[in-house]
């Protein structure tokens, strides 16, 4: 395995850090723990469009830059370091561009040239109040009546809710538990409805509650018909999640860093804290176990690139690499000491904002008992 950067993703990775430092960050830090307006994220994620950033995914053939799933992982980690908020909007806007290789052709060419140029917020509806990780569970139903389909049902924990223009929907149209499963594109005109949730974290960007009551759409917008969804959907998310992994480690990065340079300048029993053996153990592990993490989700985003299976290698990197950036993080906090509570310093931030992670896109124990399956050939779901 090639753990070397080409030049070409060096100049990218190095152009992108300077555009975050003049552009993202100062956005960051000025909505920080607030709603970013949309227009601002737009502003922003329009910006970073130009380095393959989101969407930039969408393969050369319909207009997009074929950005691979490794220079994607580098880049979200990148922006993670400077803003994990944007760089979730980015995740999504990237898992929208990955689905739409699936639509027929005349409903991509209504919406392409507009996520291409983020004029458009897409989200995906895949979460309900009682089918989390459990998606067969999903109750949201489309009817037929006449030309549409009829809408009724509700959705949790949608990242870019409240940004959408549009939703890639996973609806239930018959009572088959996974072949009654399909994909629905909904306009946010045609009537649905969001409203935010507020969390402990990650609340710069739109996390929502979304509702449909006789939300009507025509059946042209039928994305993946039944029975053909939910392996679409297993094929996308095993490559976001180590995108997940590797946001999460840009945060654990970024408190890190802090970390060193908090070492460095802070003093006690007359010299700095970096050179008593504690701290630097301390930084030492942190530094290591954020390497480990980054190769696993490099790994997992190589076999997508080759076109392997990844579905193991996924689930390893976002448990592992989520796991391991909290407890680097809960370190940073420890270095600080009783600033690293205060709001005057980053690290504050990062404790809150890289533990939604951990639930994100699977829930860690989800991930390990889908290692688990993988390995036995046993399902210990039920």
């Amino acid at each position: 395995m090639d753990f070397q950067l080409s030049e070409e993703q060096s100049l990218l990775i190095d152009g992108f850090r300077k555009f975050l430092q003049r552009d993202a960050k100062p956005l960051a830090e000025r909505y920080r723990d607030q709603l970013i307006p949309v227009e601002e994220m737009q502003r922003v994620q329009r910006a970073m469009a130009d380095f393959g950033v989101g969407a930039g995914v969408i393969e050369e053939q319909f207009g997009g830059m074929g950005v691979d799933a490794v220079t994607a992982g580098l880049l979200q980690f990148e922006l993670s370091r400077i803003s994990p908020d944007i760089a979730v909007t980015s995740l999504i806007q990237n898992i929208v561009g990955k689905l739409m290789r699936y639509m027929p052709e005349p409903l991509r060419e209504r919406y392409l040239e507009d996520v291409l140029a983020v004029n458009r917020f897409g989200c995906v509806g895949m979460s309900e109040p009682d089918a989390g990780s459990q998606v067969t569970a999903v109750r949201c139903r489309a009817v037929e009546d006449g030309n549409d389909y009829v809408i009724n049902g509700e959705k949790l924990w949608i990242s870019n809710g409240g940004y959408s223009d549009f939703m890639f929907l996973l609806a239930r149209f018959n009572d088959d538990p996974v072949g009654g499963l399909g994909l629905i594109l909904v306009e946010r005109k045609d009537g649905y409805e969001t409203s935010d949730i507020e969390k402990m974290g990650l609340n710069s960007q739109s996390t929502a509650q979304v509702s449909l009551q006789d939300v009507r759409v025509p059946m042209t917008n039928l994305m993946v018909p039944p029975g053909d969804a939910m392996k679409t959907l297993f094929v996308s998310l095993a490559g976001s999640r180590p995108l997940v992994s590797l946001m999460a480690l840009g945060v654990a990065q970024a408190a890190l860093d802090e970390s060193v340079s908090y070492a460095q300048d802070r003093t006690q029993f007359g010299k700095p804290i970096a050179g008593h053996q504690l701290i630097s153990a301390k930084i030492g592990e942190m530094a290591t176990k954020i390497e480990a993490g980054k190769l696993l989700a490099l790994k997992a985003l190589s076999q997508v690139d080759r076109g392997e299976r990844s579905d193991l290698s996924a689930a390893m990197s976002k448990w592992f690499g989520t796991q391991v950036a909290c407890e680097v993080v809960g370190e940073a906090l420890q270095i600080h000491g009783g600033n690293g509570i205060t709001k005057e310093y980053p690290v504050e931030y990062m404790y809150r904002a890289v533990r939604p992670f951990m639930v994100t896109e699977g829930t860690n124990e989800i991930q390990k008992l889908s290692i688990g399956r993988a390995l036995t050939g046993i399902d210990a779901f039920g």
